[in-house]
C-alpha cells in the first residue's frame, strides 16, 4: 500500500481484498438466522388494563353486576368476541387465542377497581399488536360508555331474572285460582301474608262498616232517654237521609242488621278462617304464589335500582402496552441477524487471514 494511506482506507482495502471471506459466514448468517427464529418463538402483544368503576346511587348489593369480575365476564358475551372480530376485521379469527386474566385491588359497595390483562402471540409482531389494540378499543368502548355491553349486560340480568319470576308467579296463581274452592278470596289470603301489608281497600270497608256499626249501637243505647225528635235527627245524621220521627229506632235496628250481615259475609273470606278450610293441596299453592308474590316484587325493585345504579355509575380505565419476542421471528429480524453474524464473523475472518499473511511473511524473511 502506499507510503501515505490512512488506517480507514487501509481497512477499506483489506476488506475489498478478501471480501471473498464474507460468503461462507453469509450462508452461516442465513442458516442461523432461520434457526434462531424458530426457536425464539412469536411475538407476545400484552395490554394491561387498570379498571375502576365507582356506583354513586345504589341500595346494598345493588352494583353486583357493575364489579370488575362483570367486566372479565364481558370479553365471554359472544356480542363482544364479534365485536372484535369485526375490529380486526376477520370473521374467521379466533376469539380463544387472546388470554384474559383479573388481578382484583379492592371490590366493596359501590367500588371495584383491577388490572385486565390481555395478551395475543403471533408469527409477525405487528400483527399482534393489531389483534391487541382491537381487542383493547372495543372494550374501552363498552366498558366506559352509557348504552355500553357492560352496563347492557347488568340490566338485562335482572330484567331477565325479574321475567322469570313474573311468568313464575303467574303460573302459580292460576294453579291456585284452579284449585281453590268457590267463596274464598284468594286475592285478600295473598294480601294478607308475605312481605306485603294487607289490602288496604279491604281493610278499609270492613273498618268503615264497623265505624258505622257502633254509631248505630250508641244511638240505639240513648233511643229511650232521647226525645223521638232528637233520635230522629240522629238517624237522619247516621243513615244520610231524612227520616220520619216514628220510623227512626226501626230505621236504625234495620241499618244495624243489615251492617252486621255485611261485615259477617266480610268475615267469612278473613284469613283465618278462609286459610284453616283450605285442604293441603291448596295450602301449598297458596303457600307458593305468596312467595313467588313476594320475590316478583323485590326482583322489579331490583331492576329499577340497577337502572339507578348504572346510570350513576363512573368507569375510568388505564391501559399499559408492552410486547416481547417475535424480532428474530420475523423478516426484518431475521435479516437483522443475518447480517449480523455476516459482518462481524467476516471481519474477523478478513482480520486474521491478513494477520497470519503478515506473520508468513516476516518468518519468511528471516
Amino acid at each position: 500500500m502506499p507510503p501515505g494511506t490512512s488506517g480507514l482506507e487501509r481497512d477499506l482495502n483489506l476488506v475489498r481484498r478478501r471480501a471473498w471471506l464474507f460468503i461462507p459466514f453469509a450462508l452461516l448468517g442465513i442458516l442461523a438466522a432461520l434457526y434462531i427464529g424458530s426457536a425464539t418463538g412469536d411475538a407476545n402483544a400484552v395490554a394491561s388494563i387498570t379498571l375502576d368503576t365507582t356506583v354513586h346511587d345504589l341500595v346494598i348489593g345493588g352494583d353486583r353486576g357493575l364489579r370488575i369480575f362483570e367486566a372479565q365476564e364481558m370479553t365471554s358475551d359472544d356480542r363482544f368476541r364479534q365485536r372484535v372480530k369485526d375490529a380486526i376485521g376477520d370473521q374467521d379469527f379466533d376469539f380463544g387465542r387472546f388470554a384474559i386474566s383479573l388481578a382484583p385491588i379492592s371490590v366493596a359497595d359501590g367500588i371495584s377497581r383491577g388490572i385486565l390483562t390481555v395478551s395475543i402471540t403471533d408469527p409477525i409482531e405487528a400483527d399482534a399488536q393489531r389483534y391487541r389494540q382491537a381487542f383493547v378499543d372495543v372494550f374501552s368502548k363498552e366498558y366506559l360508555n352509557q348504552d355500553g355491553l357492560y352496563r347492557q349486560r347488568f340490566l338485562e340480568s335482572r330484567q331477565r331474572v325479574a321475567n322469570d319470576n313474573q311468568k313464575r308467579f303467574q303460573e302459580a296463581y292460576a294453579a291456585l285460582m284452579e284449585k281453590a274452592p268457590a267463596g274464598v278470596n284468594i286475592d285478600l289470603l295473598l294480601e294478607t301474608r308475605g312481605q306485603n301489608a294487607p289490602s288496604s281497600i279491604s281493610y278499609e270497608q270492613v273498618a268503615n262498616l264497623q265505624s258505622q256499626l257502633a254509631q248505630v249501637d250508641g244511638a240505639l243505647a240513648n233511643a229511650s232517654s232521647a226525645t223521638p225528635a232528637a233520635l230522629a235527627a240522629v238517624a237522619s245524621s247516621i243513615l244520610g237521609e231524612p227520616v220520619a220521627v216514628a220510623d227512626a229506632e226501626a230505621a236504625l235496628t234495620l241499618k244495624r242488621s243489615t251492617l252486621t250481615a255485611a261485615i259477617t259475609a266480610y268475615s267469612k273470606n278473613a284469613t283465618t278462617i278462609a286459610e284453616a278450610q283450605l285442604d293441603s293441596e291448596t295450602l301449598a299453592l297458596l303457600d307458593t304464589a305468596r312467595g313467588l308474590r313476594a320475590v316478583k316484587d323485590e326482583s322489579y325493585i331490583r331492576l329499577a335500582n340497577a337502572d339507578v345504579a348504572s346510570l350513576s355509575a363512573e368507569s375510568h380505565m388505564d391501559t399499559t402496552y408492552s410486547s416481547s419476542g417475535g424480532l428474530s421471528g420475523s423478516l426484518v429480524g431475521r435479516v437483522a441477524v443475518a447480517l449480523a453474524i455476516t459482518v462481524v464473523f467476516g471481519l474477523i475472518a478478513i482480520y486474521t487471514v491478513e494477520w497470519l499473511a503478515q506473520a508468513r511473511s516476516t518468518s519468511n524473511d528471516a
